[in-house]
């Protein structure tokens, strides 16, 4: 048995249907992004999301802004792209720069276009069950713990995270599969207690090495979302892999887990925003 749960051959199967439905329905779907500053890993991100919209059909836009701009200028390009026809999906690289408000920008974002899930209507609606899309990042993890074809009703799925845009939506789709859910904050002095008794892990807090194999019990899925970059040229996730890879029943790499599986959701929601304009 594969215990690696390998995010890079599951997103190409998604992006090869993809391809196929856009050839088949004549789709033309368009999808903007902005990226503001010149971050190294959003410039990365970015160039990884142009490659792959392009290889399976979609319409890529990008719009790079210096750093030094005002946030009246993303504003108004965010209102350009909710007025152009062409646009089905826009996207706002995170994170950006300090000085921006980041709550104002993604908010200024229409609702019907907005790809991540991440405008404060759609979120509401997801939990209402009332969304046109899933969020990206917690869809695709969905998609990786599908891959395991484990039952997960009844199991305790513990998150490890400090993002309510990202919990919220990642505890819904779990407690919709009768997993019981628990989040827990990186910082909590019991945060070892609680990993322990988790079925399914999930970590998603930007530090490196933060679980250890004492943290974490026996066949036990873990789904490691942290990307930190370490000595310029060596990118790890948040769970110290090596020494709890041998006590997991499936895990993520990093780089090639979840990564690969984030990109396969924005255009997978890219294409489902299109179809619905359609």
């Amino acid at each position: 048995m594969n215990k690696i749960l390998d995010g890079k051959i599951l997103a190409e199967k998604i992006q090869s249907n993809l391809r196929k439905e856009i050839s088949d329905q004549h789709l033309t779907p368009g999808l903007a992004i902005i990226l503001v500053g010149q971050d190294p890993a959003s410039q990365l991100y970015v160039a990884k999301k142009k490659i792959a919209s392009r290889d399976v059909g979609i319409n890529f836009h990008e719009y790079l802004l210096m750093a030094s701009v005002d946030e009246s200028e993303i504003l108004q390009t965010i209102d350009f792209l909710n007025k152009d026809e062409d646009i089905d999906a826009i996207l706002v690289q995170l994170p950006l720069p300090e000085k921006f408000d980041t709550d104002k920008i993604i908010k200024a974002i229409d609702p019907k276009k907005d790809v991540d899930g991440f405008h404060p209507q759609n979120i509401k609606n997801f939990l209402k069950n009332k969304a046109r899309i899933t969020p990206g990042l917690p869809l695709g993890i969905l998609r990786l713990i599908e891959e395991t074809q484990e039952d997960i009703q009844g199991k305790e799925a513990v998150i490890v995270s400090k993002s309510h845009v990202f919990c919220k939506p990642m505890s819904k789709i779990l407690t919709d599969r009768q997993a019981k859910v628990v989040i827990v904050n990186p910082q909590d002095k019991n945060l070892g207690v609680i990993t322990s008794r988790a079925d399914i892990l999930i970590v998603s807090c930007g530090q490196p090495f933060l679980i250890k194999e004492n943290m974490v019990k026996k066949d036990v899925i873990v789904i490691d979302v942290g990307t930190n970059k370490i000595d310029k040229n060596y990118i790890i996730g948040d769970v110290d892999y090596s020494t709890v890879f041998p006590k997991a029943k499936f895990i993520t790499p990093v780089p090639g887990g979840v990564g690969p599986m984030t990109v396969a959701m924005l255009l997978y929601n890219t294409v489902k925003l299109a179809k619905l304009r359609k």
